[in-house]
């Protein structure tokens, strides 16, 4: 979501719906939303980024180390929504997630193809 540049829309609209503090408020069974979601065709990001992770997995047989880089990659763009107004912590972000995603080469291909597409 966030190489896509979708990753502010989701967000938003996710904060119309009632009920996300962890679950432990009540979420109605019908709600209205102002903000749709927009779902554009992600299947051969998808594909490329599979297939990535898996020759990942091959090379990098340390238990857990997929997960580790989820949760780094993860950390960086958490951190990145916090730091709007702070351009060179913003900066250094993007660069820690860059270098963290370098090994994605099919999907960094394909993230190209794809942004041909539809430009953020």
């Amino acid at each position: 979501m966030y190489e896509t540049g979708l990753l502010q829309e989701w967000n938003d609209f996710w904060e119309q719906v009632p009920g996300q503090d962890y679950r432990e408020d009540f979420t109605p069974e019908v709600f209205y939303v102002t903000k749709s979601l927009h779902l554009p065709d992600l299947r051969n990001l998808s594909k490329a980024l599979a297939a990535d992770l898996h020759e990942l997995a091959k090379s990098h047989i340390a238990i857990g180390f997929i997960i580790t880089l989820r949760e780094k990659i993860d950390k960086y763009i958490d951190q990145l929504d916090e730091c709007q107004h702070n351009r060179k912590k913003k900066s250094e972000l993007k660069r820690n997630i860059k270098m963290l995603s370098s090994p994605f080469h099919r999907f960094q291909k394909e993230l190209h193809e794809y942004r041909q597409k539809f430009p953020i």
